[in-house]
């Protein structure tokens, strides 16, 4: 743009200088006055009686471009976010323990104290032995937790107390064994109760004489 303004304005200046020559030449002085005739050819047309030395000027053209952008929005679309928090609540198991007190049933079996009746009689030999309700060299089978009691009342017995051993004619066993009174006397027993401690096998003797017992025996199961 700048190149292009000075080429003209230097035709411009060119063609004022070939305008003025000829306005020049034709101009004749006579007698100190200025004389103009007319002008020649085309040259008069272009340029109006004006002082040679006017100088046109030219003012740059200037040439404003507008450009027109169109605005342009741009839309960012965020995208929504939904966020889950899930929260784990542990499970609580919760145990009860119910305490059932142990109930202990005791069953009492009413205790059976058995008499038996005793009796001192020759046996045929000439020796008196111990006859149990009549019978001589009896076994007697006998319960844990009963009691058995040997009645000694008769007159018989009188002078022949009897008692319990381990062995025949043996030493007396005493456990759990209660002698009352005298025998051949109202009332006279000998009575045992019978235990786990118990032995299995015991026979009767008689305190003051040796072999009274014969082959009677007590057993416990």
């Amino acid at each position: 743009m700048f190149i292009r303004f000075f080429f003209i304005i230097f035709i411009f200046i060119n063609c004022s200088n070939t305008v003025s020559s000829d306005i020049t030449s034709n101009i004749d002085v006579d007698n100190g006055e200025i004389g103009t005739s007319s002008l020649e050819s085309t040259s008069t047309t272009i340029f109006f009686s004006s002082p040679s030395s006017t100088i046109l000027k030219l003012l740059p053209i200037i040439t404003t471009t507008t450009t027109t952008v169109p605005q342009t929005t741009t839309t960012t679309t965020v995208p929504q976010t939904t966020t889950t928090t899930t929260t784990t609540v542990p499970q609580t198991t919760t145990t009860t323990t119910t305490t059932v007190p142990q109930t202990t049933t005791t069953t009492t079996v009413p205790q059976t104290t058995t008499s038996i009746g005793v009796t001192v009689a020759n046996n045929g030999f000439s020796t008196n032995v111990y006859f149990l309700n009549g019978n001589q060299d009896a076994t007697i089978n006998v319960t844990e937790g009963n009691k058995y009691r040997f009645d000694l009342s008769d007159s018989s017995n009188s002078g022949h107390p009897l008692r319990f051993s381990t062995t025949q004619n043996g030493s007396e066993y005493s456990s759990n064994v209660i002698a009352n009174g005298i025998a051949g006397t109202p009332g006279a027993y000998v009575e045992i109760e019978i235990t786990s401690s118990t032995p299995n096998r015991l026979y009767l003797y008689c305190i003051n004489h040796f072999g009274m017992g014969g082959d009677t025996v007590i057993l416990t199961p």
